[in-house]
């Protein structure tokens, strides 16, 4: 046997998931409002509102590309995790099985 041993922790890769969904939703309030105002409201020739708008897209883009690799993170720990708790689970079943544990 190589000596290496490798432990799972189903509880902390769930711990992880939640906080990627709280990370997730924070970030949905990142983008700005530059809707609210007119291009002359921010400069005379309405550069800076080009700009920001521009950035804003920009941004807003990249939040999706953020968003859909966080979404499918979780979806790989929802799998790690189950998969990890259902192992356990038949682990123990196993070893009662066999007076293991009696």
């Amino acid at each position: 046997m190589s000596g290496v041993y490798f432990t799972a922790d189903p509880d902390g890769l769930d711990a992880l998931s939640q906080r990627l969904s709280s990370l997730e939703e924070g970030m949905q309030g990142l983008t700005a409002a530059v809707d609210n105002y007119a291009p002359s409201d921010l400069s005379p020739d309405g550069d800076v509102w080009n700009a920001l708008k521009a950035f804003n897209q920009a941004w807003s883009d990249e939040l999706r590309v953020i968003n859909g690799n966080v979404g499918a993170l979780q979806q790989r720990l929802a799998s790690a995790i189950s998969l990890y708790r259902l192992t356990e689970q038949k682990i123990g079943d196993a070893a009662q099985q066999g007076g293991m544990f009696q």
